[in-house]
């Protein structure tokens, strides 16, 4: 039983921590994600939106306390209860996201206090892991479950006082193969050995504190000890960028070539090579027998096959707007890793390959919502697009706005480079601050700025080479 109960607070533990590290190394990612949740379409939360940020750093900060406890033993009623809980939602939300029906409606109270339907708002990834390890809904519903299982011995093993503060064995065994277990899915999933760096600070924290100080607050200083580590690491990713960057618009990554679909890339293909085949979708169609009147959907791809068959005919329908259905995979393949990258000028004109096929330096100020952006940092840019520009680099402003909205923003801040739209989401996507500064060379990502760190062009020697 203890060696179970070992095993299971290891694995438990460390995934925790590496979960929890992973979300606030991106935590407006995962205050994105929560805002999906909080949809009318989804779980009707709208009122939490205002909330979200400190709800997400709650959350990760959390896991990762947790998944120190679990290590070192500490309030183990507590930390196992609190385990429990957190696993029978997130369980229990993986369940709802993978049960979600896209074609569905749900009842919510509108602005007037009258319920009308509208359409279900599927979330398609949970944001587990982030965009480290994308997850679909049913792949993150059996990660729970199997997690949920490790959990209840140590549930057990806490009320039943099985579990106290490690002893010096017991502490060498379990931070040896958790930092183990760490580094090897690290270096296996997430192609970023700092989570392994991370785990260790905080258990050697925790150890010092637990050597060092006496009596009955030591597990609460322990627990304040991890907290000052997350807490460093968290504002550090919040006020500049995301440590680790795994969009496809990560420093080093070409927006181009990430735009190509299978066909692009089959043009492009060597002698020999494998080439690379695009997914199939199709259409659901709904029919209605006409004797039982039983709906009965069938796909596009097989409508084709059996539409002149007569059993077909003489029993089958189309049903009023069966043809409307919605569009499901039916074979899997290569999809362009930047779907939705596409950049107008407010006369209609596009500019997305002027950017991304353009041979010298471009810059681009991302905005993703530009009424609620910081205007500290504008001053920074204006300067910066004035002599980038005199340098003959280009220098755009990519954003959601409206073209008054716009306009208002540049005149108030003498900005005098273009300013283009993009979709929104995009944007989110394609830096995690409001304002961000992008720098591309050939279509490809040279540098990232938060709005903390906007350079001077004089600062950009050594990478503009």
């Amino acid at each position: 039983m203890k060696v179970i109960l070992i095993i299971c607070r290891i694995l438990v533990g460390s995934l925790f921590i590496v979960s929890g590290l992973i979300k606030s190394n991106d935590v407006l990612g995962f205050v994105y994600k929560l805002e999906e949740y909080f949809e009318p379409g989804a779980l009707n939360l709208e009122w939490l939106v205002p909330y979200a940020l400190p709800l997400a750093i709650f959350i990760v900060i959390g896991e990762v306390l947790l998944g120190v406890a679990l290590l070192v033993g500490a309030l183990p009623k507590l930390t196992s209860v609190l385990t429990l809980v957190i696993m029978l939602f997130f369980t229990w939300l993986t369940f709802y996201t993978d049960n979600c029906d896209p074609n569905g409606v749900v009842m919510v109270e509108n602005a007037a206090g009258v319920m009308e339907e509208i359409p279900n708002q599927c979330v398609l990834e949970c944001g587990c892991f982030g965009n480290a390890i994308p997850l679909t809904p049913k792949e993150s519903f059996y990660k729970d479950v199997i997690l949920l299982i490790f959990v209840i011995p140590i549930v057990l093993g806490a009320l039943f006082g099985r579990i106290t503060l490690n002893t010096s064995k017991e502490a060498m065994f379990i931070y040896t193969f958790s930092i183990l277990i760490t580094a090897l899915f690290s270096m296996m999933m997430l192609d970023w050995m700092f989570p392994t760096l991370f785990t260790a600070l905080c258990l050697l924290i925790a150890s010092f504190i637990q050597r060092r100080v006496e009596g009955k607050k030591k597990e609460y200083l322990m627990a304040l000890g991890v907290l000052v580590v997350a807490g460093i690491f968290q504002y550090s990713t919040l006020y500049h960028l995301p440590m680790k960057d795994y969009r496809p618009y990560a420093v080093g990554e070409s927006v181009r070539q990430n735009m190509k679909d299978a066909d692009a890339l089959n043009d492009e293909l060597e002698p020999g090579q494998e080439p690379y085949t695009a997914p199939q979708y199709a259409t659901e169609y709904t029919f209605v027998n006409i004797k039982t009147k039983q709906d009965t959907v069938v796909l596009s791809s097989d409508w084709l096959q059996i539409y002149n068959e007569d059993w077909f005919k003489n029993n089958y329908e189309i049903k009023e707007g069966g043809y409307d259905g919605a569009e499901v995979k039916v074979a899997d393949g290569y999809d362009p890793r930047i779907k939705d990258f596409e950049v107008m000028s407010y006369d209609g004109d596009d500019y997305t390959y002027e950017i991304v096929d353009y041979p010298g330096y471009t810059f681009l100020h991302i905005s993703n919502t530009l009424g609620k952006a910081h205007t500290c940092p504008q001053e920074s840019l204006t300067a910066l697009a004035k002599e980038a520009e005199a340098n003959g680099h280009q220098f755009f402003a990519l954003t959601n706005a409206s073209y008054d909205e716009a306009e208002d923003y540049r005149r108030k801040h003498e900005a005098a480079y273009p300013f283009l739209v993009c979709d929104q989401t995009e944007l989110k996507i394609v830096v995690r601050s409001n304002p961000g500064l992008v720098l591309l060379h050939d279509g490809v990502v040279v540098e990232k700025w938060a709005a903390s760190d906007i350079p001077a062009f004089s600062d950009l020697n050594e990478l503009m080479k």
